[in-house]
């Protein structure tokens, strides 16, 4: 999950020329959004494919 939010959080600051992040700058934030997240009783899971929309 850190690593799918730190991708994220690298691609928005790569349209961004006057603002930047390092790489491992987004792995510490996506680990605090993470923790928060977990803190705040959220729970991320993979979606099981037998139920998922069609």
């Amino acid at each position: 999950m850190n690593t799918i939010i730190a991708t994220t959080i690298c691609a928005f600051f790569k349209g961004h020329p006057d603002t930047q992040i390092g790489t491992e700058e987004a792995k510490l934030l996506a680990k605090q959004i993470a923790q928060a997240l977990d803190e705040a009783g959220l729970q991320i899971s993979a979606v099981d494919p037998t139920n998922a929309p069609h």
